[in-house]
């Protein structure tokens, strides 16, 4: 699953070693022009990415600009300036924490503690930091340059050109914008494009030729080989309606391209397009044909005139295109980015080859089903609802082409009919709700609520006198849910909320309007000097619904506008219940409303306050019908913005939420919050799913695409009682022998694998073995560490021992593997230990210097090893580093067991003389009992 792409800096002398920020994924190196990529930024501070920049001279030196510039409504935010001195394998915050979104980072061409960076500022408010800066020291110390520039508040810096052939000569375009959660506005006063001749010391605004009164976004391109070639695509309030006599004549400036052949001094009009500014407003010049020119846009543009007409280019690879780099040396090959990630040609854009090897899908919602494995689905940004396993029974893992499309679009929430898995619900953007089959995707059924299909619609909901003021209106990211008690009945969110019993073929409305239906923020007027409605600024809309497990129709509701509601009746009556949430801001987006699966009083809720330029984390608890309220925020970190909560459904102590920075387990109903950070990078995750009868939890990130935490079961078992033991031996989920079904392996090194669960073996692209390799987790705990290794013994029911193993252990929580198999027979580990005794004899003839010492530390090790375990550690470590000096007759294999059959299975622990028990069962893949 790919996603946006906000840029792509590469060497110029080789295009093979390429730096790609994600949107909201973090940062990718490739130093084979994308056949394999690294990520660079996963424990960072921000997984939101505006710029990256390399140092030419020396690619040692990569610098990071955390927070995208492409400020759509859900775009994440940074936390400042990180750079590297080791080609990325380290990073050090050099500061400009405040800036939240970095647009532009330019390099001195010769010295490498001279650069510029171009910040936006916050997005939500006016506040912060914004503007250009300039470090002279490595980023040690920056210095804002205002002399001659914007310095309002408002204004901040979004582009920054540097003279390729005068680093002194630099062109800074500034844009004012803000966003509310019902609006965004984009231009002002004090924008425009400036110069300066010395440096960025002193500057002056370029206006000859251009456009003036308020301007938006602007963005800048120079020709390398000429650069008083200048070409410039501004944001302006004039737009006349193509046809018009006005769109016809040039000579009234407004938005579009302009060109320079003079170094900025004098403009020229030279075309109106400028395609939704605030989101692309990018513009290349060809490093070696100044009349190719390229113009970011829903479409890509190519001009071969220099800019005086454009054509759609780039077919194949999609839309809503962001950035590009040229190599210089060729004129038909660059990178190219969008929405759907990567793209690289060699012939001018007419083939490409796309990354489908960069996991940066940007999932707002993710849900589950009932097939084993279970499968997932998700939702994602302008790349539509997907579906894939949870673990493919393919030694390489989980690969692209397990994975299935429903449709595009916008993907938000998804939902899987319990009862047959074949019917998954999906919604896209402004609410459309559809209803798929999970094998013929494309008989699909669009169940939307509308008049024509809402019983009671006219009895309802007022006629809508006003077009520009909605009286039904749906959320960018509408809500849903099928009820727990019956999937045939939906619950759907605009600013009503409409119930179905039957699929969503017919629906009624249940509520009156549970928003604030404030006029100001439900009029359909957004984006400043370029309108843009597309409903992602729709306003006053339900955020979240939550229906009770425990009782049919007790509903929890949450608005954008934080409004808090709660009916016991399926509908005909409703009572508010934010008032009675002390100590929060009014108007806060409630983004989750979670209902306790052990007490109907009882619920959590979550608000986001990062579009009200407020930055820290709130969780509520109440368990009174929303009566009173309980602040269970406690430590989670500031400036964690939370998305998402879920309660287990089996441990009432037990909490999760998603945060814009990672996920976040409590263990005690929120007294104490831990972070989820092992395996997961620095990634904003909107949305969390507990698997219902596999215990996993599911996370969907914004950025990095889905992950899975394999089995949660010691997390339910971990009450405060557990932890004051010194030890505890949990029970265990059960364990599957997954059989294997691979279509080859001949596959490359272009494409991206994901993880199998843990349980399961899982190799790089190769000749495929003929089963897998299979585990079992066994969960302890223990108080402190323990001074030996502690004793483990697997037996069958009938006391018979089949498996015995010492194991090391750490303070804290515990697991071991174990691989299914029984212990070799005590024939079998005699004639192994008298093998590998004649391989050490053999060894010791042949070795010389250095590795003398190293055959006899192994030596050692062998006299110490005991169990099958430690004999094949030492067998691994000694054929691995003296494989060439084995005589073909004295190679070996592995000393191991059979393979244990289904069962139960009892696994014995012995802590400080007492034995601990609990049970294990291991079944056959189910795919051995389907007919």
């Amino acid at each position: 699953m790919g996603g946006r792409i906000s840029d792509i800096q590469a060497l110029d002398d080789d295009f093979r070693m390429v730096i790609v920020a994600s949107a909201s994924g973090g940062v990718w190196k490739s130093t084979n022009a994308g056949t394999t990529w690294e990520p660079i930024f996963d424990t960072y501070g921000s997984a939101s990415i505006g710029a990256v920049a390399i140092f030419q001279r020396d690619p040692n030196i990569i610098w990071v600009g955390t927070g995208e510039a492409n400020v759509r409504n859900s775009v994440g935010w940074g936390d400042g300036i990180y750079k590297s001195v080791d080609g990325g394998r380290t990073f050090v915050k050099m500061g400009l924490e405040d800036t939240h979104h970095i647009a532009r980072i330019i390099t001195h061409p010769t010295d490498p503690n001279i650069v510029y960076v171009a910040a936006q500022g916050h997005l939500w408010g006016y506040t912060g930091e914004r503007g250009l800066f300039k470090t002279t020291d490595g980023g040690r110390t920056w210095v804002k340059l205002t002399n001659g520039l914007p310095d309002d508040g408002r204004t901040g810096c979004t582009e920054i050109e540097m003279d390729p052939q005068n680093p002194e000569i630099l062109y800074a375009a500034f844009w004012e914008r803000i966003r509310y959660p019902y609006r965004f506005l984009s231009g002002g006063p004090n924008g425009g494009i400036f110069k300066s001749t010395d440096g960025g010391r002193t500057w002056r605004k370029l206006t000859k030729g251009l456009p003036q009164g308020e301007v938006g976004r602007i963005g800048l391109a120079i020709y390398r080989q000429n650069p008083q070639i200048i070409m410039a695509i501004i944001e302006h309030g004039f737009q006349p309606p193509r046809g018009s006599k006005d769109y016809e004549d040039m000579t009234k400036l407004g938005s579009g391209v302009y060109r320079s052949e003079d170094g900025g001094e004098s403009w020229t009009y030279v075309n109106r397009y400028n395609n939704r500014p605030f989101y692309y407003s990018q513009i290349y010049i060809n490093p070696l044909d100044d009349q190719l020119v390229y113009a970011m846009g829903t479409r890509a543009m190519i001009s071969t005139d220099g800019g005086r007409t454009f054509q759609p280019g780039f077919p194949g690879i999609a839309g809503d295109f962001h950035v590009m780099w040229l190599d210089p040396h060729c004129r038909d090959r660059f990178y190219v980015g969008n929405d759907k990630g990567i793209s690289l040609t060699h012939d001018q854009g007419e083939h490409f080859n796309f990354f489908d090897n960069l996991a940066i899908g940007q999932i707002y919602a993710v849900s589950v089903d009932l097939r084993d494995p279970y499968y997932v689905y998700v939702g994602l940004q302008d790349n539509g609802v997907w579906g894939g396993p949870s673990n493919s029974r393919d030694f390489n893992g989980i690969l692209n082409d397990h994975w299935f499309k429903f449709h595009s679009g916008d993907g938000f929430y998804t939902a899987v009919d319990p009862t047959d898995w074949t019917t998954v619900y999906s919604e896209s953007q402004n609410g459309r709700l559809r209803r798929n089959h999970a094998l013929f995707r494309q008989l699909s059924v669009n169940i939307t609520p509308r008049q024509d299909n809402t019983y009671n619609w006219k009895e309802k909901i007022p006629p809508n006198k006003d077009p520009e003021r909605p009286v039904v209106r749906m959320n960018w990211n509408t809500p849903f849910i099928l009820s727990p008690h019956n999937p045939r009945t939906i619950y759907y969110g605009a600013n009503f909320l409409f119930k179905s019993v039957d699929r969503g073929d017919h629906w009624r409305v249940i509520s009156p309007d549970l928003t604030t239906n404030d006029p100001e923020k439900t009029r359909r007027e957004s984006g400043g000097l370029t309108r843009d409605v597309t409903g992602a600024e729709t306003h006053c809309t339900i955020t979240t619904i939550s229906e009770s497990p425990l009782k049919a129709g007790l509903i929890w509701v949450g608005t954008d506008d934080g409004q808090i509601w709660v009916t016991r009746n399926d509908g005909q009556t409703w009572e508010k219940i934010s008032p009675n949430l002390k100590g929060v801001p009014a108007g806060l987006w409630v983004s989750r409303v979670e209902a306790s699966h052990f007490d109907e009083g009882t619920a959590y809720v979550t608000l986001d306050g990062h579009r009200s330029d407020l930055f820290q984390p709130f969780v509520f608890k109440t368990t009174d019908f929303g009566q009173t309220w309980v602040d269970i925020t406690s430590n989670l970190p500031e400036g964690h913005c939370v998305y998402v909560i879920r309660e287990d459904p089996v441990n009432p102590l037990l909490l999760f939420v998603g945060t814009e920075f990672g996920a976040f387990a409590s263990l005690d109903g929120g007294q104490h919050w831990s972070p989820l950070g092992k395996g997961l990078p620095t990634v904003a995750v909107h949305d969390l799913v507990i698997h219902p009868r596999e215990a996993d939890l599911i996370a969907g990130t914004h950025g990095r695409s889905a992950w899975i935490l394999d089995d949660i079961t010691p997390l339910r078992q971990m009450t405060p009682e557990v932890w004051e033991k010194e030890f505890f031996l949990f029970q265990n989920r059960r364990a599957t022998k997954w059989e294997a079904i691979s279509r080859g392996a001949t596959r490359g090194h272009q494409l991206f694998i994901g993880r199998n669960p843990l349980s399961m073996s899982q190799v790089p692209p190769s000749n495929s073995p003929t089963r897998l390799v299979n585990s079992a987790a066994i969960h302890f705990w223990l108080k402190e560490k323990p001074a030996q290794p502690l004793s483990l013994r697997i037996c069958k029911p009938d006391g018979q021992v089949i498996k015995v193993a010492r194991v090391e252990a750490d303070a804290g929580l515990n697991r071991y593997w174990w691989n299914l198999r029984a212990d070799p027979s005590a024939t079998a580990v005699k004639i192994f230990r008298r093998r590998m005794d004649s391989l050490f004899k053999d060894l010791q003839g042949k070795v010389r210097g250095e590795l003398k010492k190293d055959l006899k530390k192994l030596q050692q090790q062998w006299a110490k090893a005991v169990t099958p375990a430690e004999m094949n550690q030492v067998w691994a470590a000694l054929t691995e580093k003296f494989r060439t000096l084995i005589s073909r007759r004295l190679f070996l294999r592995p000393l191991r067991g059979t393979e244990v059959g289904a069962g139960e299975y009892i696994i014995e622990m012995k802590y400080k003389g007492q034995v601990f028990r609990s049970t294990l069962l291991v079944r056959e893949d189910p795919l051995k009992g389907e007919k």
